[in-house]
């Protein structure tokens, strides 16, 4: 206290600043603020060095809440200062009691600074939490030790009382917070009745309102528990080892119908749990597990006996399921968390026992969808609705009763009807080829010719055959003539005999070199027909080639004479043909077509053939080759080849048939209608 002022002064001051600590202790303000004007007044009160408040923190050591010029005193230029400093807080919380430490003391104990130290205890329901240490000057009168005391005592109370007050504030308010989160998740879990969505919520959002690292929830079906959510998972895979194992210890828990809460001691665990617990255990890692059976809620409508007073049921309640809280990091449960389990454990059996009782109702989905389009009726919807159904109606009954012509549809080519594939008669070599595409020949004309070296060499080698035959029979006549009589009848004999045989032997090669020439003649190819030769790029096809015989060559067709389409129609649609010839009694069916090159005008033509076997191709599949004629005349131009796409006329079927007939027969092909 300083000399300038007078005792009274000094007195009513300090009592001044006592009663404004008085009143501050009762204000709401954070600890940090209240601490730091706390010191300020202190310390001005008693005219001191210096200032500190100490709290014991969440690992229960001393720390620092808030100072008041504590480096005036040289504290934290003293190594050792902080340690002693614990050391004499400690023997004071300790005896919680207010004391006064001077560097010339009596007491062992070793101060941080040289000022004199006055401390004093903070406790809240006789349990220390803090100390006030307040440093005041070293040459301050000894008269004044006790008044130091006691008012650093009285001040201590007052903060002891804030502490006291807001640690019940603070403990309402988390009170409240808890009440809030519990009701927001009651509400989301009465939401909905779909027991998919009620399970998300309960693995979910109890997952943050009991703190725990997971959240699961087991549904009991008969003596089968099922796992059907975990928290953080959209979808449970049942097949999952973890799942698996977790589902087998549900089942024995919840069959003993208790809560069941392992924390690391398996010393009061029953047998029958003991394996499938450390199974799960060593699979899964965690250290904590709680399991809350869920049991179905009472009736809210009782029974008319039980409603009178009479003769109660003694059958327990049904088990519906299981919560099962997991903790990875802490094997002691968290602050709240038995409590908590058990507070939400009633609503939760509350919203699946509703949930599985509105899906248990025969066809809920069926009446779902029915309310919802009722719902949807009401108003002015409903006369919207109206007019559309009646629109419907009539689109149906028209699609239904009108007539309409089905045709079907299908690809095809102009050609002529009369021509004629070229094919070799004899393998060889093309030499030379005598006409080019596009070209018009006559019957007989030459087209190519074919050379066969081998061929050529083999008439060859007959007709030197037969000069060798020729001139020994020449020979053997003129012998035999020679007019020797005096000869034996024997070499007569002979000589005739051989004369025979050559004249055979020349006989046979002449039918050979016969045949060899005539195969020499048919190695050139001629014109079967008149007409025009249709293959394109002859030369670069056949020129200088090897050909084999009966291979094709080119191909003639008769542009002069009759036309005809040759039409591909897919095997699917052949059905209708047929079903339409039987009705008409002949094939002659009406087809009309298109040129590709020319699609503004229409043509008509009938049906004259249709192939009996099936052939396959590359673009639609199965098809079947139908002929139809037409009138050439009536065309603009006739091209060999020209694409046309035509629709055979298979009679009147409905409407709807004609424009969705492709979709009737799909469904009958995959259905098998």
């Amino acid at each position: 206290m300083t000399s300038t002022q007078s005792p009274s002064q000094t007195r009513e001051r300090v009592v001044r600043i006592a009663r404004e600590i008085e009143e501050f202790a009762h204000s709401n303000v954070a600890p940090e603020t209240f601490f730091r004007e706390f010191l300020r007044r202190v310390v001005a009160g008693l005219g001191a060095t210096a200032g500190a408040a100490w709290l014991i923190d969440e690992s229960g050591r001393l720390a620092i809440k808030s100072e008041v010029n504590l480096a005036d005193t040289g504290f934290y230029e003293e190594p050792e200062a902080i340690l002693k400093n614990q050391r004499l807080l400690s023997d004071v919380l300790s005896t919680a009691e207010a004391r006064i430490f001077t560097a010339d003391g009596d007491t062992d104990v070793h101060l941080p600074t040289d000022n004199l130290i006055v401390v004093a205890a903070l406790s809240i329901r006789k349990k220390p939490v803090g100390v006030i240490e307040i440093f005041q000057r070293p040459n301050s009168p000894k008269q004044a030790h006790p008044g130091y005391l006691q008012f650093v005592e009285q001040m201590s109370g007052y903060a002891s009382h804030y502490l006291a007050e807001h640690e019940k504030a603070s403990k309402t308010d988390a009170s409240l917070e808890v009440w809030e989160e519990v009701d927001q998740f009651v509400l989301q879990l009465h939401r909905s009745l779909n027991l998919s969505e009620v399970g998300a919520t309960v693995v979910n959002d109890g997952r943050q309102l009991l703190n725990a690292d997971r959240v699961s929830l087991a549904m009991q079906y008969g003596k089968k528990t099922v796992i059907t959510a975990i928290n953080g998972q959209d979808k449970v895979n049942k097949r999952a080892n973890t799942v698996r194992l977790l589902s087998n210890l549900s089942n024995k828990v919840l069959s003993m119908r208790e809560t069941f809460i392992y924390s690391g001691s398996v010393d009061a665990i029953p047998p029958q749990i003991e394996e499938p617990l450390a199974d799960y255990l060593q699979e899964s890692g965690t250290r904590m597990i709680m399991i809350v059976p869920l049991f179905e809620p009472d009736k809210m409508i009782k029974h008319d006996e039980e409603a009178l007073g009479g003769r109660k049921s003694d059958v327990p309640k049904k088990l519906i399921g299981g919560l099962i809280v997991e903790q990875i990091t802490d094997s002691q449960p968290r602050p709240h968390l038995e409590n908590h389990a058990e507070l939400l454990s009633g609503h939760i059996a509350t919203g699946i026992a509703n949930s599985r009782s509105y899906e248990s109702i025969f066809l809920m989905p069926f009446w779902r969808f029915i309310g919802r389009c009722f719902a949807a009726l009401r108003g002015k919807t409903l006369v919207k609705t109206l007019i559309i159904l009646a629109v419907l109606i009539a689109v149906g009954i028209t699609l239904a009763l009108v007539p309409y012509d089905y045709r079907v549809s299908c690809d095809g080519r102009l050609m002529p009807t009369i021509q004629r594939e070229v094919f070799t008669n004899w393998e060889g070599e093309v030499v030379d080829i005598h006409v080019e595409s596009g070209q018009r020949v006559k019957k007989g004309d030459l087209l190519v010719e074919i050379r066969n070296d081998e061929l050529k060499a083999e008439v060859l080698g007959v007709k030197n055959e037969l000069r060798g035959l020729a001139l020994q029979l020449q020979a053997t006549v003129a012998n035999l003539q020679a007019g020797n009589d005096k000869r034996p009848n024997k070499d007569i004999i002979e000589l005739r005999g051989k004369s025979n045989e050559l004249r055979t032997q020349i006989f046979g090669l002449k039918k050979h070199l016969e045949i060899l020439e005539g195969r020499l003649d048919k190695l050139n190819v001629k014109a079967p027909i008149d007409g025009v030769v249709t293959t394109f790029q002859i030369e670069q096809l056949l020129k200088d080639r090897p050909v084999q015989r009966g291979e094709l060559l080119l191909e003639i067709m008769d542009d002069t004479g009759p036309w005809q389409l040759e039409l591909d129609v897919e095997e699917k649609r052949m059905g209708h043909i047929f079903k339409a010839m039987d009705r008409k009694g002949d094939i002659d069916l009406p087809v009309e077509f298109i040129l590709a090159t020319s699609n503004e005008l229409s043509y008509e033509g009938e049906v004259t053939e249709i192939s009996t076997r099936v052939n396959q191709s590359e673009e639609t599949g199965s098809i079947v080759e139908t002929y139809a004629t037409f009138e050439k005349e009536k065309l603009p131009s006739l091209r060999i080849g020209a694409e046309v796409s035509a629709k055979i006329d298979c009679g009147q079927r409905s409407l709807f048939y004609v424009l969705f007939g492709d979709v009737v027969e799909t469904c009958r092909r995959f259905f098998w209608l």
